[in-house]
């Protein structure tokens, strides 16, 4: 292997490694967001580092589009917003399915929630994810 070669697979080994974020730690608690034809709950509270469980029980498939971008910063474990080795605030869950975030930090995280990814009309109102201390 040329030294080119070996620098670009080193290069490329360590920017893989660097865009890992690790599975739900199951040792805390996990919080579901229910997706129907509503969301439930629409004001969660939950404690930093439990799992954010958003379950889409709908027969199609529904978009979540988290707004602002802080808190994914700092997050301790991720399913379904990773998006070419980085976080990403906008995900689609198909049907019975769910994404999942462990926030880092306490906080506010609001999103809002397509019914139909295809038509932006149909977003829920906003709702939000209350994060404190463990205690």
């Amino acid at each position: 292997m040329t030294g080119k070669a070996c620098l670009v697979l080193v290069l490329w080994l360590l920017m893989a490694g660097c865009a890992t974020v690790p599975e739900p730690d199951r040792s805390h608690t996990v919080r579901y967001v229910l997706i129907r034809d509503d969301v439930s709950p629409t004001d969660l509270y939950a404690q930093v580092g439990d799992e954010i469980r958003w379950q889409n029980l709908r027969t199609e498939p529904v978009m979540i589009g988290l707004l602002g971008a802080g808190m994914l910063d700092s997050v301790l474990c991720q399913r379904g917003f990773m998006r070419f080795g980085r976080m990403d605030g906008l995900t689609i869950v198909q049907s019975q399915d769910y994404v999942s975030l462990c926030f880092a930090r306490r906080g506010v995280v609001r999103y809002n929630i397509w019914l139909d990814p295809e038509d932006l009309r149909t977003m829920s109102r906003t709702a939000a994810i209350h994060l404190a201390e463990t205690s």
